[in-house]
């Protein structure tokens, strides 16, 4: 036989493999041929195979910047082959484990890449491995859809499972597999209390360990996590020795957890606190300035004639108003400065360490920019000029409780109002 093989001899080889073959662009993963093998481990024709990219096909590539980062790893492995452990799609739905070698070649002046994948449902050494407990544990590991770990207390080595690596973005070849890792990703905040829990389910406290963190991802950010874990192999002494467990994405459920707390305690308008969770807040910093012997001044504000922005312009140009008027006070409000709904067009002003004097001169400084910045409507159109009537009352000089205080300001705010609006009321004094 001549030593010069012919094209069809080597297209023989291509299509005679009984593992899959790609040819792959590496700058979008964009599949430009297969074989035979290739495309019907995955239920395709060649035609759907070819409108395919890696991204599509590999359950463990997100998008082209994760690819990118994949494919800046096959150019540095040259001349080796670049391994990759991975899942691919499967035309009914379903996928298959696959171990992938993918190098660099060159064909007419352009380079591609090649990639050699290994179906590991078929090989017989798998199906055997398949047959012990420890196996299946591993299946388990790398199959299961929640992110697993496995942690050998004794070297302080453990296994990430693939899905718990994407969970936190990272490669599958990523991720230095000790314990140190997983305790480097936990958040300063958390890391105290998680490693107590699990220190207590360790030494035998507790039948199980169970804790929500928040998990360090490889672009800094943070998820939330579940993490459920329990010591399968002890010593003779009774030492763990074994340790698996599992970790749950449980983000949305947070924000939607934090979500509906916001929602209870604040307004939905304004986004400020409304008055059951004012309550609450008001109780603690009265509190606070009860045990430091510290002045605690308080106003209720009201918008006059602001049934007439509503019956003048609409509801709308009424809610621009009440957001337009929020936005202007906390410009000029301190970070220990509180205000809060406490009604329609009503809103009360806490002012930690602050006296009488000092809260009408923060009141008056408002009344200024007010009258420099009229609420503007959406399409631009029209400007409101609006004015405030205000109530004081302060800790300890007009009441040393929180309904002494409140009615207190509320008095003066009604002799705002009675006496022509657009007032400053403390007590009898009257400033305008």
């Amino acid at each position: 036989m001549s030593a010069c093989f012919s094209e069809g001899f080597y297209k023989a080889i291509f299509e005679g493999c009984s593992d899959a073959i790609y040819v792959l662009e590496p700058q979008t993963s964009r599949i430009l041929d297969a074989n035979t093998c290739a495309w019907q481990d995955l239920g395709m024709s060649r035609e759907q195979l070819l409108q395919h990219s890696v991204i599509s096909l590999q359950h463990g590539v997100e998008n082209e910047e994760h690819w990118a980062q994949i494919s800046a790893l096959i150019y540095a492995a040259r001349p080796q082959a670049f391994t990759f452990i991975g899942r691919h799609f499967h035309q009914q739905g379903t996928f298959f484990p696959v171990e992938v070698y993918t190098s660099v070649i060159e064909f007419e002046g352009q380079e591609l890449f090649l990639s050699i994948a290994r179906n590991l449902d078929r090989t017989s050494s798998q199906r055997e491995e398949f047959r012990t407990k420890d196996a299946r544990l591993t299946y388990a590991l790398n199959e299961a859809s929640d992110g697993l770990w496995d942690w050998n207390t004794q070297t302080n080595e453990v296994f990430f499972s693939p899905q718990l690596k994407r969970l936190q973005g990272y490669l599958p070849h990523e991720m230095e597999p000790c314990v140190e890792t997983w305790i480097s990703s936990v958040h300063e905040a958390d890391r105290e209390r998680v490693m107590a829990t699990l220190g207590a389910h360790i030494d035998g406290d507790t039948d199980s360990y169970e804790a929500e963190y928040q998990l360090k991802r490889r672009d800094g950010s943070y998820i939330w996590v579940r993490d459920r874990g329990r010591v399968c192999e002890r010593d003779a002494d009774g030492k763990a020795v074994r340790v698996v467990g599992m970790c749950h994405d449980i983000t949305r459920s947070k924000q939607l957890e934090e979500m509906l707390r916001s929602q209870a305690s604040h307004d939905h308008l304004t986004g400020l606190l409304n008055r059951r969770a004012g309550y609450i807040h008001f109780s603690k910093q009265l509190s606070y300035a009860v045990r430091y012997q510290q002045q605690l001044t308080i106003c209720l504000i009201d918008l006059d004639h602001f049934k007439n922005i509503n019956d003048a312009y609409g509801h709308l140009a009424g809610d621009a108003a009440l957001k337009h008027f929020v936005t202007l006070i906390n410009g000029v409000l301190r970070r220990s400065d509180s205000l809060m709904r406490w009604g329609g067009e009503e809103f009360l002003l806490l002012l930690p360490n602050t006296g009488i004097d000092s809260a009408v001169q923060l009141l008056m400084q408002f009344k200024s920019t007010l009258r420099d910045n009229p609420v503007v409507l959406e399409d631009e159109s029209q400007e409101i000029q609006y004015t405030f009537s205000a109530g004081v009352s302060c800790f300890p000089h007009n009441s040393s409780n929180l309904d002494g205080l409140v009615k207190a300001a509320d008095d003066a705010l009604y002799d705002a109002k009675d006496d022509g609006r657009d007032l400053i009321m403390i007590s009898a004094d009257t400033i305008s």
